[in-house]
């Protein structure tokens, strides 16, 4: 198997370095040193071995791999999904070699930091996933090797790149929410900020309003913007609408996609109140944004 995409159409000579593998078992190309691995394990159990260390991994799953030999290895009844990529779809600069240096750490405060955050987390990074989580990781694959697959329009290079970056992105979110979660203390609310923008994050493409907040999580308004303010300084509402426009400024900046598709992918409905919000949030237009990394 080829562990990147062709156009289908031959008079355009255009690779995309990502690649969807799904299988009863582990993908016998899980190893392959030139490649990013996202690798889901939906059911069943597999084993890590890394280093003469090993560990047995339990459904749901993701572990993330990078070019650095990991043994994986499963049991009968694994199902699987592994996606393929090369770093490079992210950004150009970031080859296997210098994301692995680390010299992007220096960054910080940078737009490429941001970026590099997407990548910086793979080594054998395993995260276990919650039902939903799961489900969100699934569904934005999907998308992804549909695009890559069906190729219906010229956008699909970009369309597909875009979808990885959504994962990534989605990605960081959890493993933001598991690092919370095993530092914070034992005793806490039930009403979480942790799983407030764990839900956030899997429905950010979705119409999300504070009365469906409330209602999931069994919270006032008071008591929810008391939390969040506490955690991250901001309302629930504003720290939702951050993470609209942060996904939409890495899509802006590697895609070449158009300004309307994007809005309705982080969760607007209305292009120009989308363009009226960015604005407000980075002091520039989408389009402005989008023109300055050119």
């Amino acid at each position: 198997m080829e562990l990147f995409t062709k156009n289908h159409d031959p008079s355009w000579d255009r690779i995309v370095h990502i690649r969807v593998h799904e299988k009863n078992g582990i993908s016998e190309y899980i190893n392959d040193r030139t490649l990013y691995k996202v690798l889901v394990i939906s059911e069943g159990a597999v084993t890590l071995s890394e280093n003469d260390a090993q560990r047995i991994v339990s459904a749901p799953a993701l572990v993330l791999l990078s070019g650095k030999e990991v043994q994986v290895s499963g049991s009968e009844g694994v199902k699987t999904t592994t996606v393929y990529f090369r770093p490079t779809e992210i950004r150009e600069e970031f080859t296997i070699d210098r994301v692995e240096s680390g010299e992007f750490d220096a960054e910080e405060g940078k737009t490429i930091y941001q970026d590099y955050l997407l990548v910086h987390s793979f080594g054998c990074m395993i995260l276990p996933l919650s039902l939903s989580s799961h489900d969100r990781l699934l569904s934005t694959i999907e998308m992804m090797n549909t695009n890559l697959t069906d190729q219906y329009d010229g956008y699909w290079p970009c369309r597909s790149r875009s979808f990885l970056m959504e994962l990534l992105y989605f990605i960081r979110y959890v493993c933001t929410s598991y690092s919370y979660e095993k530092t914070r203390n034992t005793v806490v609310t039930d009403n979480s900020v942790s799983d407030i923008i764990q839900y956030l994050n899997e429905h950010i493409s979705e119409k999300i309003t504070l009365d469906d907040i409330m209602r999931k999580f069994s919270i006032n308004r008071n008591k929810l913007n008391e939390l969040f303010i506490k955690e991250t300084s901001t309302t629930c509402l504003n720290y939702l609408t951050k993470m609209r426009i942060n996904l939409a400024q890495v899509i802006l900046a590697e895609t070449e996609l158009q300004i309307a598709e994007i809005s309705y992918r982080v969760g607007f409905t209305d292009p120009n109140y989308f363009i009226k919000v960015f604005k407000k949030y980075t002091g520039v237009t989408p389009s402005g944004y989008r023109k300055s990394f050119n």
